[in-house]
């Protein structure tokens, strides 16, 4: 017995194609980063991680950033990363990156940082391809302490 693919199982098919194949590299979200935030679903955001990461490379510098991936690959993101440091209250350091691109944008750099407390500071803008502004949210990170 032959079963016939309905139109809406072709078209779910099709729209996970597309997915998978627009997607470049470096946006794919790295899998030690923060990505359990408590907030409201997103309208044009799919996902969001970020953090200060305790373990060190090789050179004793420690991995921060973060990740944005938006749901339409057609809309481009916006992502400004900023580590901040706990000292009676938080304050950003000098440590400040932005990254944008197509259906998602990634910063991930490898840092020296002192004792104390840091987190990651997330802007994520989402824009549609003429450029307006669809979606805006600033998300911070859970503390990591070195």
């Amino acid at each position: 017995m032959i079963k016939k693919i309905s139109f809406r199982g072709m078209g779910v098919l099709l729209v996970c194609i597309l997915m998978l194949t627009s997607i470049s590299t470096p946006v794919f979200a790295s899998e030690d980063w923060q990505t359990d935030f408590k907030l409201p679903k997103w309208t044009y955001i799919l996902y969001v991680g970020g953090g200060v990461l305790q373990t060190t490379d090789s050179s004793g510098r420690h991995k921060v950033g973060g990740s944005v991936i938006l749901r339409d690959y057609n809309n481009v993101a916006e992502l400004e990363a900023t580590v901040q440091r706990y000292n009676g209250d938080w304050y950003n350091t000098s440590h400040k990156w932005s990254s944008s691109g197509s259906s998602g944008a990634a910063v991930e750099e490898y840092i020296y940082l002192n004792r104390g407390t840091y987190r990651m500071r997330l802007v994520v803008k989402a824009y549609s391809p003429s450029g307006a502004l669809l979606e805006e949210t600033t998300l911070y990170t859970d503390e990591t302490i070195i």
